[in-house]
């Protein structure tokens, strides 16, 4: 399965030969080549969220496929991941993640550290008597950020998700000095989680490049759907940052990831969130023209 699906992904990045690119490739192209000899390893984000199973990987997997589509090497890392069955698990995040980049790099050092248990990272490690090691990841994120022209890391959970005793997600983000996309949900209760995440950090002095929302159930009633749209409208007025989406509910996901990663990857929404990424460098965004439209 997981071949099966890496042909399809490579296969969806294959150009007949004179075939002519988009106006928007060729503008990439020409951005990317200029840029290429001063600032190879400088372009990166770390993708958070308000809370577990918001779509981390559903958002930074389409980022992975839609910077490929224009021609960027891409690097992927999931630092920490819980919940793993086993070093071949090909449905983990960090297996995922790395079939949507077409990365040859080591699942080990994608993801140096994964545990069985679904628990937060210090006490996953705990159970299985390991303890977690910042200059592990840090050595690993050295080595891919070295490959590739873009870096793309999850995290796990949210921002205050404990990885040790004295150190969080937070303290992650703070040390790979990447700007971050925040992921979160749509639906009710989305504000408040979406404005404690950025007031955190904010706090750290985080650069946050955008708020992505993100529908994780399928808004059947009409009280549901007014939620979603009062979510949406009062995040855009009081989240300071830019609120792409919210990207649609897919209840196929699951059983066809990759297929519909591709699908995603060609959205408007991913696209912006792409032209953000591109234009960030060392942790600063560039606001020339503003940011793009929700």
């Amino acid at each position: 399965m997981l071949s099966s699906a890496r042909a399809l992904l490579d296969r969806r990045f294959e150009r007949p030969a004179g075939s002519e690119t988009s106006g928007f490739h060729q503008i990439l192209v020409m951005k990317r080549t200029k840029r290429h000899a001063h600032d190879f390893s400088s372009r990166g984000v770390f993708i958070t969220a308000t809370d577990t199973g918001v779509g981390k990987t559903v958002v930074t997997a389409a980022l992975a496929v839609a910077l490929r589509t224009h021609g960027y090497t891409v690097g992927v890392m999931k630092p920490i991941e819980t919940g793993v069955r086993s070093s071949s698990d090909v449905e983990s995040d960090a297996a995922r993640l790395r079939t949507a980049a077409g990365s040859s790099d080591a699942l080990t050092e994608i993801r140096p550290y994964a545990f069985r248990l679904p628990l937060a990272p210090m006490d996953a490690a705990r159970f299985e008597k390991h303890t977690i090691s910042l200059p592990t990841i840090v050595k690993a994120f050295g080595k891919l950020r070295s490959r590739h022209e873009v870096l793309l890391i999850e995290g796990i959970g949210g921002v205050h998700v404990p990885c040790t005793s004295t150190l969080d997600v937070l303290d992650l983000i703070d040390r790979m000095k990447f700007p971050v996309i925040v992921v979160g949900r749509v639906g009710l209760g989305g504000i408040n989680h979406a404005l404690l995440t950025l007031e955190a950090l904010r706090r750290r002095n985080v650069s946050v490049l955008a708020l992505v929302l993100n529908q994780t159930l399928p808004a059947r009633t009409v009280t549901a759907r007014v939620q979603e749209g009062s979510t949406v409208h009062l995040l855009r007025q009081r989240a300071g940052v830019p609120v792409i989406g919210p990207l649609s509910y897919c209840s196929s996901l699951k059983s066809n990831f990759h297929i519909e990663i591709s699908k995603l990857a060609e959205t408007a929404a991913i696209t912006k969130l792409m032209r953000l990424v591109l234009a960030s460098g060392q942790g600063t965004i560039s606001r020339r023209g503003g940011y793009p439209g929700p």
